[in-house]
């Protein structure tokens, strides 16, 4: 019996110590493939912290020339963000950089959140009073992540001032004059005359960048070549690209409106219920707080920038701050997992299935995990930290649902294309859903597998789910080609016509900059 014993079933800890050896192992293989394929060279790094420091330099020089030119719009400043002041860069990232700037613009009225609209306002109110009698805060609605004006009450506010309204009263009505009413439609004509027109703002920063990029023609710094601006009627945006001692660069300004939006409206959530599938612990387990300090999350605040005809309401800021503060709790691995990941979705998944899951994807993916996920334990290794980043991500593919971070009523993976090429996305979705399944299953030798390193060795479930990938990549590769063909989507409000008559709506004394700058 006791013979039987040693040659039969292994004991409990046998197969602790068989797991535990396979999990150092796996680890082991994650911190060598984070250094060989994931971290960018040192000589890489120091390459990009040169090229960083002469990007924003020349920024700095387009910027002080704005300011010059108008000192009462225009600041003068420019805030680096994105990934360039995040710090997550990928080996995969070396043969072109991005640089994020917002260029805040000066506006003195506060916004005031009032709610949420579900569906499109059936006019555009989306430009910015500057009256100074607004100066308690601009009412408006947020649909996704547009601001649209309360127009009722911006012409309306004065009037019921004046008269001083007790609208707790029921025995006292709103009676409106003659006077009263040419005073709204006054009012109206003003909001569209004077108000702080996002595609206006961005079409003078444009021309003032212009300038000042013929400026620095004449004297272009050491290192800079090939400086070229984008045209503005196609884009309707101030974009960037030049040579940087050689190396592809392209810049991206926006005009922003800084801390005039409380952020409380939208984030934190206080009911997580509508989450509980992604949070897996037993009811009524008490929630850990995330890692990162609320409060001074809400001090950086939202910002409004200029893109596509609206006011939008941006975060980049509050990303920054947040992904600074993620690992406080000292375990130190998320923003590792996350590189990891984003360096598989650049290197394999983009060129095999086209463009859906991005980089800011993946970012929400580990402010969603790390908000549901707190605990040390999750994070401790990048095994662990890597396994709970794909978790969420599973889970948001599998439901076609990854809602932001900050405003969650927004979808990233909802389409507003036709039922067709929605079609085609739900396979790619499907087919991404399949890939981390089976990196869930094991991403050592899903890592092997991908970059050809080793041959996984079957039976068992990694093999099995290996072939169900295959075979649906197989049958579906036709339409992952077609997708791939596709144009890049639109938004709302970006095609040729919708940037026509914004360029004509204006037409008169509302194209002049002090006409945009009254008020200030």
């Amino acid at each position: 019996m006791a013979g039987a014993t040693q040659g039969g079933a292994r004991g409990p800890g046998e197969m602790e110590e068989e797991q535990a050896e396979s999990h150092t192992v796996a680890q082991e293989f994650l911190n060598w493939f984070l250094r060989r394929h994931v971290y960018p060279e040192q000589r890489e790094h120091r390459r990009r912290e040169q090229e960083c420091q002469q990007v924003q330099a020349l920024v700095r020089r387009i910027m002080a020339r704005v300011h010059q030119w108008n000192t009462l719009l225009f600041t003068g400043e420019a805030i680096l963000v994105g990934c360039q002041a995040q710090d997550l860069h990928v080996r995969a990232e070396s043969s072109s950089s991005d640089y994020d700037f917002l260029a805040p613009i000066q506006y003195n009225t506060s916004v005031i959140l009032l709610g949420t609209l579900y569906s499109a306002p059936c006019t555009e109110l989306h430009f910015l009073p500057s009256w100074l009698s607004l100066r308690s805060g601009v009412p408006v609605y947020r649909w996704e992540n547009k601001l649209v004006v309360d127009y009722n009450k911006v012409t309306l506010r004065k009037i019921l001032d004046e008269k001083a309204v007790d609208f707790g009263r029921k025995d006292l009505g709103l009676d409106l004059t003659e006077e009263d009413i040419k005073e709204i439609n006054g009012r109206q004509k003003d909001l569209w005359t004077g108000g702080i027109d996002p595609f206006l703002v961005a079409r003078k920063f444009h021309e003032f960048v212009e300038n000042a990029l013929a400026e620095e023609g004449s004297s272009p710094a050491p290192g800079i070549s090939n400086i070229r601006l984008s045209d503005f009627a196609k884009c309707s945006a101030v974009q960037l690209s030049l040579e940087v001692d050689g190396q592809a660069v392209s810049i991206d300004l926006v005009p922003t409106i800084r801390n005039k939006v409380d952020m409380s409206m939208d984030w934190p959530r206080q009911d997580l219920r509508w989450l509980s599938d992604w949070w897996d612990q037993e009811q009524g387990t008490e929630r850990i707080k995330p890692t990162w300090n609320i409060m001074e999350i809400y001090k950086t605040g939202a910002d409004l920038v200029a893109k596509n005809l609206y006011w939008r309401l941006s975060y980049s800021l509050a990303e920054t701050r947040l992904l600074r503060d993620i690992d406080l709790d000292g375990a130190g691995w998320r923003r590792e997992a996350l590189q990891l990941l984003k360096q598989i979705n650049m290197e394999k998944w983009v060129p095999r299935y086209g463009k859906v899951l991005t980089s800011y994807h993946l970012k929400m993916v580990l402010f969603w995990a790390s908000d549901l996920n707190p605990e040390t334990k999750n994070w401790a290794t990048v095994l662990d930290a890597l396994g709970t980043l794909l978790k969420v991500l599973e889970f948001s593919l599998e439901k076609k649902q990854l809602p932001s971070y900050f405003l969650p009523s927004m979808n990233f993976f909802d389409w507003h294309r036709s039922e067709e090429e929605n079609s085609l996305k739900n396979r790619v979705l499907e087919v991404l859903r399949l890939e981390v399944r089976l990196m869930r299953c094991s991403p050592e030798q899903y890592l092997q597998l991908s970059y050809d390193l080793a041959t996984p060795q079957g039976p068992g479930p990694f093999i099995q789910r290996a072939r169900e990938l295959d075979e649906f990549r197989r049958k579906h590769q036709k339409l992952f080609e077609e997708f791939k063909n596709l144009k890049e989507e639109k938004q709302p409000g970006q095609g040729a016509a919708s940037i026509f008559f914004a360029q004509h709506r204006h037409l008169g004394s509302c194209l002049q900059l002090d006409i945009l700058c009254q008020g200030f």
